[in-house]
Protein backbone atom coordinates (compact mmCIF):
# COMPACT_ATOMS: atom_id res chain seq x y z
CA UNK A 1 0.00 0.00 0.00
CA UNK A 2 1.23 3.90 -1.02
CA UNK A 3 2.70 5.36 1.93
CA UNK A 4 1.54 9.29 2.16
CA UNK A 5 2.33 12.02 3.76
CA UNK A 6 2.26 15.43 4.17
CA UNK A 7 4.76 18.50 4.77
CA UNK A 8 4.02 22.12 4.66
CA UNK A 9 7.05 23.58 2.61
CA UNK A 10 8.06 27.40 2.95
CA UNK A 11 5.90 28.53 0.14
CA UNK A 12 3.21 28.35 3.12
CA UNK A 13 0.96 25.20 1.00
CA UNK A 14 0.91 21.57 2.72
CA UNK A 15 2.15 19.31 0.19
CA UNK A 16 1.08 15.63 -0.10
CA UNK A 17 3.81 13.24 -1.48
CA UNK A 18 4.60 9.80 -1.10
CA UNK A 19 8.19 8.98 -0.81
CA UNK A 20 9.59 4.62 -1.24
CA UNK A 21 12.48 3.01 -2.53
CA UNK A 22 15.82 2.60 -2.37
CA UNK A 23 17.26 5.48 0.08
CA UNK A 24 20.80 6.06 -1.82
CA UNK A 25 19.63 5.45 -5.17
CA UNK A 26 18.65 7.87 -8.02
CA UNK A 27 15.29 9.87 -7.20
CA UNK A 28 12.47 9.97 -9.66
CA UNK A 29 9.77 12.66 -9.20
CA UNK A 30 6.55 11.83 -11.38
CA UNK A 31 4.18 15.03 -11.28
CA UNK A 32 0.61 14.22 -12.39
CA UNK A 33 -1.00 16.63 -15.16
CA UNK A 34 -4.37 19.27 -13.81
CA UNK A 35 -6.65 17.73 -12.33
CA UNK A 36 -5.23 14.83 -11.04
CA UNK A 37 -3.06 13.46 -8.00
CA UNK A 38 -0.11 11.51 -7.23
CA UNK A 39 -2.64 8.86 -7.34
CA UNK A 40 -1.52 9.06 -11.22
CA UNK A 41 1.44 7.43 -10.67
CA UNK A 42 1.24 4.94 -8.05
CA UNK A 43 1.73 1.79 -10.74
CA UNK A 44 5.12 3.86 -11.89
CA UNK A 45 6.54 3.94 -7.93
CA UNK A 46 5.21 0.25 -7.49
CA UNK A 47 7.45 -0.39 -10.52
CA UNK A 48 10.43 1.88 -10.32
CA UNK A 49 10.47 1.68 -6.44
CA UNK A 50 12.88 -1.93 -6.24
CA UNK A 51 15.44 0.03 -8.47
CA UNK A 52 15.33 4.03 -7.19
CA UNK A 53 13.81 6.15 -5.04
CA UNK A 54 10.62 7.19 -5.74
CA UNK A 55 8.46 10.56 -5.09
CA UNK A 56 4.95 11.10 -5.93
CA UNK A 57 3.46 14.59 -5.17
CA UNK A 58 0.06 16.06 -5.57
CA UNK A 59 -0.02 19.83 -6.25
CA UNK A 60 -1.39 22.77 -4.52
CA UNK A 61 -5.27 22.36 -4.56
CA UNK A 62 -5.25 19.11 -5.93
CA UNK A 63 -5.32 15.55 -4.12
CA UNK A 64 -4.89 15.97 -0.23
CA UNK A 65 -1.91 19.23 -0.59
CA UNK A 66 -3.43 22.35 0.59
CA UNK A 67 -4.86 25.01 -1.43
CA UNK A 68 -4.33 28.85 -1.03
CA UNK A 69 -7.50 30.69 0.67
CA UNK A 70 -8.91 33.26 -1.65
CA UNK A 71 -6.97 32.33 -4.24
CA UNK A 72 -6.14 35.04 -7.05
CA UNK A 73 -4.58 34.42 -10.66
CA UNK A 74 -1.69 34.48 -9.61
CA UNK A 75 -1.56 32.18 -6.78
CA UNK A 76 -1.71 29.00 -9.22
CA UNK A 77 0.83 30.10 -12.03
CA UNK A 78 3.10 27.19 -13.09
CA UNK A 79 5.86 29.19 -11.03
CA UNK A 80 3.89 29.16 -7.71
CA UNK A 81 3.61 25.14 -8.60
CA UNK A 82 7.22 24.51 -9.31
CA UNK A 83 8.26 26.01 -6.54
CA UNK A 84 6.35 24.27 -4.34
CA UNK A 85 8.17 20.97 -5.65
CA UNK A 86 11.56 22.81 -5.39
CA UNK A 87 10.58 23.48 -1.49
CA UNK A 88 9.67 19.95 -1.40
CA UNK A 89 12.87 18.62 -2.91
CA UNK A 90 14.67 20.56 -0.06
CA UNK A 91 12.85 19.71 2.58
CA UNK A 92 13.23 16.39 1.98
CA UNK A 93 17.33 17.22 1.00
CA UNK A 94 17.04 15.86 -1.88
CA UNK A 95 19.61 17.63 -4.54
CA UNK A 96 18.92 16.16 -7.69
CA UNK A 97 16.34 14.33 -9.71
CA UNK A 98 15.05 12.49 -13.07
CA UNK A 99 11.87 14.50 -13.65
CA UNK A 100 8.98 12.72 -15.11
CA UNK A 101 5.85 15.15 -15.81
CA UNK A 102 2.46 14.70 -17.53
CA UNK A 103 0.55 17.77 -19.54
CA UNK A 104 0.91 20.14 -16.61
CA UNK A 105 3.45 18.38 -15.04
CA UNK A 106 5.71 18.42 -17.59
CA UNK A 107 5.50 22.58 -17.36
CA UNK A 108 6.64 22.46 -13.89
CA UNK A 109 9.34 20.26 -14.95
CA UNK A 110 10.42 22.99 -17.36
CA UNK A 111 9.91 25.57 -15.07
CA UNK A 112 12.00 23.70 -12.39
CA UNK A 113 14.79 23.50 -15.16
CA UNK A 114 14.25 27.41 -15.51
CA UNK A 115 14.63 28.13 -11.84
CA UNK A 116 17.63 25.67 -10.54
CA UNK A 117 19.63 24.12 -13.83
CA UNK A 118 21.14 21.66 -11.71
CA UNK A 119 18.59 19.79 -9.75
CA UNK A 120 17.00 17.96 -12.78
CA UNK A 121 19.55 15.07 -14.14
CA UNK A 122 17.14 14.66 -16.96
CA UNK A 123 13.39 15.76 -18.54
CA UNK A 124 10.77 13.01 -19.24
CA UNK A 125 7.59 14.42 -20.42
CA UNK A 126 4.58 13.11 -22.44
CA UNK A 127 1.21 14.84 -22.87
CA UNK A 128 3.25 18.42 -23.14
CA UNK A 129 3.93 20.61 -25.43
CA UNK A 130 6.26 23.30 -25.26
CA UNK A 131 4.62 26.11 -26.80
CA UNK A 132 0.76 26.69 -26.77
CA UNK A 133 -1.64 29.68 -27.59
CA UNK A 134 -5.28 28.14 -26.91
CA UNK A 135 -7.90 29.58 -29.05
CA UNK A 136 -10.67 31.46 -26.91
CA UNK A 137 -13.51 29.18 -28.37
CA UNK A 138 -11.81 26.13 -26.80
CA UNK A 139 -10.35 28.69 -23.53
CA UNK A 140 -13.92 29.34 -22.72
CA UNK A 141 -16.32 26.67 -22.90
CA UNK A 142 -13.38 24.91 -20.49
CA UNK A 143 -13.87 28.08 -18.47
CA UNK A 144 -18.32 27.75 -17.97
CA UNK A 145 -17.71 24.27 -17.68
CA UNK A 146 -15.44 24.41 -14.44
CA UNK A 147 -17.97 27.12 -13.36
CA UNK A 148 -21.08 25.35 -14.01
CA UNK A 149 -20.01 21.88 -12.78
CA UNK A 150 -17.58 21.96 -10.88
CA UNK A 151 -14.45 19.81 -10.71
CA UNK A 152 -17.02 16.48 -10.75
CA UNK A 153 -18.30 17.84 -14.58
CA UNK A 154 -14.49 18.31 -15.45
CA UNK A 155 -13.87 15.08 -14.56
CA UNK A 156 -16.57 13.59 -16.55
CA UNK A 157 -15.26 15.31 -19.63
CA UNK A 158 -11.54 14.67 -19.30
CA UNK A 159 -12.14 10.88 -18.65
CA UNK A 160 -14.76 11.19 -21.74
CA UNK A 161 -11.78 12.80 -23.88
CA UNK A 162 -8.89 11.87 -22.23
CA UNK A 163 -8.89 7.92 -22.40
CA UNK A 164 -10.82 4.86 -24.09
CA UNK A 165 -10.23 2.44 -21.23
CA UNK A 166 -13.07 2.46 -18.76
CA UNK A 167 -11.03 1.34 -15.71
CA UNK A 168 -9.00 4.43 -16.57
CA UNK A 169 -12.18 6.91 -16.75
CA UNK A 170 -13.42 6.00 -13.77
CA UNK A 171 -9.52 6.39 -12.05
CA UNK A 172 -9.60 9.98 -13.60
CA UNK A 173 -13.34 11.15 -12.40
CA UNK A 174 -11.82 10.04 -9.07
CA UNK A 175 -8.89 12.07 -9.35
CA UNK A 176 -10.90 15.53 -9.94
CA UNK A 177 -13.29 15.00 -7.40
CA UNK A 178 -10.68 15.62 -4.86
CA UNK A 179 -9.44 18.91 -6.39
CA UNK A 180 -9.99 22.17 -5.67
CA UNK A 181 -12.34 24.39 -8.59
CA UNK A 182 -10.65 27.17 -7.64
CA UNK A 183 -7.01 25.22 -8.98
CA UNK A 184 -8.81 23.86 -11.92
CA UNK A 185 -10.16 27.31 -12.98
CA UNK A 186 -6.96 29.30 -12.46
CA UNK A 187 -4.32 26.86 -13.81
CA UNK A 188 -6.60 26.45 -17.05
CA UNK A 189 -6.45 30.27 -17.60
CA UNK A 190 -3.10 30.32 -17.16
CA UNK A 191 -1.91 28.00 -19.19
CA UNK A 192 -3.61 28.83 -22.35
CA UNK A 193 -0.88 30.71 -23.51
CA UNK A 194 2.24 29.95 -23.08
CA UNK A 195 6.09 29.60 -24.43
CA UNK A 196 8.89 27.36 -23.14
CA UNK A 197 11.12 27.32 -26.12
CA UNK A 198 13.50 29.54 -24.62
CA UNK A 199 14.10 27.86 -21.60
CA UNK A 200 14.61 24.27 -23.15
CA UNK A 201 16.53 25.98 -26.12
CA UNK A 202 19.23 26.75 -23.46
CA UNK A 203 19.92 22.94 -21.68
CA UNK A 204 21.59 20.22 -23.00
CA UNK A 205 20.52 17.53 -20.03
CA UNK A 206 19.14 14.18 -21.58
CA UNK A 207 15.51 14.82 -22.46
CA UNK A 208 12.89 12.28 -23.53
CA UNK A 209 9.57 13.04 -25.25
CA UNK A 210 7.16 10.14 -24.98
CA UNK A 211 4.51 10.31 -27.94
CA UNK A 212 1.14 8.90 -27.44
CA UNK A 213 -0.25 8.03 -30.47
CA UNK A 214 -4.02 9.02 -29.44
CA UNK A 215 -2.93 12.30 -27.34
CA UNK A 216 -4.42 14.27 -30.76
CA UNK A 217 -4.81 17.41 -29.62
CA UNK A 218 -1.34 17.44 -28.08
CA UNK A 219 0.32 15.52 -31.15
CA UNK A 220 -0.87 18.34 -33.71
CA UNK A 221 1.09 20.75 -31.59
CA UNK A 222 4.50 19.28 -31.19
CA UNK A 223 5.80 20.76 -34.24
CA UNK A 224 7.58 23.06 -32.91
CA UNK A 225 8.71 21.79 -29.07
CA UNK A 226 10.28 19.16 -31.81
CA UNK A 227 12.06 21.50 -33.69
CA UNK A 228 13.57 22.76 -30.42
CA UNK A 229 14.07 19.77 -28.98
CA UNK A 230 16.09 18.03 -31.51
CA UNK A 231 18.73 20.91 -31.12
CA UNK A 232 19.25 18.96 -28.34
CA UNK A 233 22.41 15.99 -28.87
CA UNK A 234 20.68 14.01 -25.47
CA UNK A 235 17.13 14.48 -27.09
CA UNK A 236 14.76 10.77 -27.42
CA UNK A 237 11.55 10.95 -29.17
CA UNK A 238 9.60 8.01 -28.26
CA UNK A 239 6.29 6.56 -29.95
CA UNK A 240 3.76 4.96 -27.79
CA UNK A 241 1.29 3.16 -29.72
CA UNK A 242 -2.68 2.27 -28.31
CA UNK A 243 -1.82 5.12 -25.97
CA UNK A 244 -3.77 8.78 -25.27
CA UNK A 245 -2.98 11.95 -22.90
CA UNK A 246 -2.61 9.88 -19.89
CA UNK A 247 -0.71 6.64 -21.21
CA UNK A 248 1.19 5.99 -18.00
CA UNK A 249 -2.25 5.11 -16.91
CA UNK A 250 -3.68 3.08 -19.76
CA UNK A 251 -0.44 1.19 -20.92
CA UNK A 252 1.64 0.89 -17.38
CA UNK A 253 3.64 -1.76 -19.06
CA UNK A 254 4.94 -0.22 -21.99
CA UNK A 255 5.18 2.99 -20.64
CA UNK A 256 7.51 1.92 -17.69
CA UNK A 257 9.51 -0.29 -20.20
CA UNK A 258 10.06 2.56 -22.41
CA UNK A 259 10.88 4.81 -19.12
CA UNK A 260 13.38 2.03 -17.37
CA UNK A 261 14.62 1.62 -20.78
CA UNK A 262 15.89 5.50 -21.35
CA UNK A 263 16.86 5.63 -17.48
CA UNK A 264 19.29 2.80 -17.26
CA UNK A 265 21.01 3.76 -20.60
CA UNK A 266 21.38 7.42 -18.70
CA UNK A 267 22.57 5.72 -15.25
CA UNK A 268 25.14 3.73 -17.92
CA UNK A 269 26.44 7.19 -19.32
CA UNK A 270 27.04 8.66 -15.85
CA UNK A 271 29.01 6.04 -14.33
CA UNK A 272 31.43 5.71 -17.21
Amino acid sequence: MMKIENARVNTGIRIEYSLSGIENNETLVFVHGLGANLHQFELQQQFFAKDYRVLLVSLRGHGGSSAPIYPARADYTVKKLSLDVQALLRHLEIKKVQFVGNSLGGLVGYKLLELDSDLLGSLTTFGTTLKLHASKFIQWPLSIVIRLFGPKGMGWLVSKTGSKDTAVRAELGGMYETVSKDALELITANIADYDYTGTISGHRIPMLLIRNSLDTEINKNLDTTLAVLRENPDFELVELPGAGHFANMEVPDDFNEILGRVLSRESIKNNL
